[in-house]
């Protein structure tokens, strides 16, 4: 019961935090606040892998691809498509650490043609190829 109640109260204060999101506020909740970053955020979220384009992710949050690269920047401090890059790197780390699927895999649920670029990218984000970074993980 004390759980429940404690997820509920987290559940409240980020609601709140949500709603009184200020004009010029910035982070992810910020962005979760404007319904153009947010719709864009929860299409990236449902669908991380698909081949999404910056025209695509405007067209469906209902803004100019130039709106949503502002708002992006000015928000979240970063562009549409590095953070779609982003998040799937994030995904796939956590895939990494969490099972012992091949490396390849793990590229393709990352919506990487290659596991080479897909290493590549791992090892720019988070210092080390994947095969390395699991290895340090267990």
């Amino acid at each position: 019961m004390l759980e429940r109640l404690t997820e509920t109260i987290f559940i409240e204060l980020l609601r709140r935090q949500v709603i009184s999101g200020r004009t010029g506020s910035t982070g992810w909740l910020a962005a979760l606040a404007d319904p153009s970053l947010g719709r864009c955020l929860a299409l990236i979220h449902d669908d991380p892998r698909r081949d999404w384009s910056v025209q695509d992710l405007a067209a469906a949050s209902g803004v100019s691809r130039s709106t949503l690269a502002e708002r992006f920047e000015a928000v979240l401090a970063t562009s549409p498509m590095r953070y779609v890059l982003d998040w799937r790197l994030c995904l796939a780390s956590v895939t990494l650490s969490t099972t012992s699927k091949p490396i390849g895999i793990v590229a393709h649920e990352a919506g990487y043609g290659t596991e080479a670029a897909f290493s590549r990218a791992f090892s720019r984000a988070y210092g080390t190829p994947p095969a390395a970074w699991r290895q340090n993980r267990h």
